[in-house]
């Protein structure tokens, strides 16, 4: 790659930093492999031939020579609740793009709320280049393109992972603990987590069918961004049982999972092999003050090689537009980006 665009890959040994690599090796990327432990970037960078720095977050020096040269910094360290502040700290300092593969809402604000520093500084600050964001943005808009006069706005998030993580774990409890949100009136409000729950037809047989309960997703904040719609809520798949706990004491349950921890939590590596009938889906449903519906569904692959291919291609793609500001994907890239990634398609219900 040329020097300008020689970028930095924070949580390089870590269950998506590796897929994210493995993608990026793959498309003739040699990032620097960053990240807070020595050992692991070393033993990382004699496998891969590739430069490795160490980079602590809790340091307040500036970070110097760890981005010297560097055009981006990729961010696939979660919880991103720890990681995602710091990051952006060091990579506005030094006038360095930064993008992640973030989820979390909390954190997700705070990026958008970088978007002044940004632009001062001529940069590019583009949480969400995972999977719920990029394939959330896309089906949402393809949605809103169809009936632009929508109000309300419903996405239903099922991700088939073959793999676990202990940086997802947490990001979890984290969320659960700050509580629910959805966009109501145009403005980001409060609810309890589980507020609402719905029921949709199996993609499969169109009878069989699977509850989803509200969940604060950064999706809503993105696909508000995006398409403008007064009322959004997003789901993923809960048990009714599952949903009522949740809506009750949500917020304890994911206190109780931070103060825990999950220090003993084994990651389990991505399989290859998800089946077709196992593919991930997201669904869109938009309705209009007169009564209008349409939805659409989206289908790609296992949730965690495709998050990873969207954030090397989400990457490129910064490298290449070199856009300013807090962007979403969508607002950086097109609301089709999604759609050129593998396995990915919509079709109309």
């Amino acid at each position: 790659m040329s020097d300008n665009s020689r970028w930095m890959l924070y949580g390089a040994y870590g269950t998506t930093g590796l897929l994210i690599l493995d993608y990026a090796l793959r498309r003739g990327h040699r990032p620097l492999l960053a990240g807070r432990d020595p050992a692991r970037l070393s033993a990382l960078a004699s496998k891969t031939g590739l430069d490795f720095v160490a980079l602590s977050l809790d340091s307040s020096e500036p970070p110097g020579r760890a981005l010297a040269g560097v055009s981006a910094v990729m961010n696939a360290a979660g919880p991103f609740f720890e990681t995602g502040r710091p990051l952006r700290k060091h990579s506005l300092e030094a006038g360095v793009s930064y993008i992640d593969v973030n989820g979390e809402i909390g954190d997700f604000l705070q990026a958008m709320d970088c978007d002044a520093q940004a632009r001062k500084r001529g940069i590019a600050i583009i949480p969400g280049a995972g999977f719920g964001v990029v394939f959330g943005e896309a089906v949402a808009a393809h949605v809103i393109r169809r009936l632009p006069q929508a109000n309300s706005l419903r996405l239903s998030l099922a991700a088939v992972n073959a793999s676990t993580s202990d940086g997802a774990a947490r990001s979890t409890a984290a969320v659960l603990a700050e509580g629910g949100y959805a966009v109501a009136d145009g403005q980001l409000r409060r609810r309890p987590t589980a507020f609402e729950t719905w029921r949709l037809a199996s993609a499969e047989n169109g009878q069989d069918t699977t509850r989803f309960a509200a969940a604060p997703r950064a999706e809503i904040v993105a696909a508000h961004r995006l398409t403008g719609v007064k009322n959004i809520v997003a789901g993923v798949p809960l048990s009714l049982a599952g949903a009522l706990a949740l809506r009750v004491a949500g917020r304890l349950i994911g206190s109780a999972l931070l103060r825990k921890g999950s220090s003993k939590r084994a990651e389990k590596p991505v399989t290859q092999g998800v089946a077709e009938h196992h593919r991930s889906r997201v669904w869109a449903e938009a309705r209009d003050a007169a009564g209008n519906r349409v939805a659409s569904l989206l289908e790609t692959g296992e949730g965690y090689q495709l998050a990873a291919a969207a954030a090397v291609h989400a990457l490129e793609k910064m490298l290449a537009l070199r856009p300013v500001g807090a962007l979403t994907p969508a607002q950086a890239f097109g609301a089709d980006f999604a759609l050129s990634l593998p396995e990915t398609h919509i079709r109309d219900l």
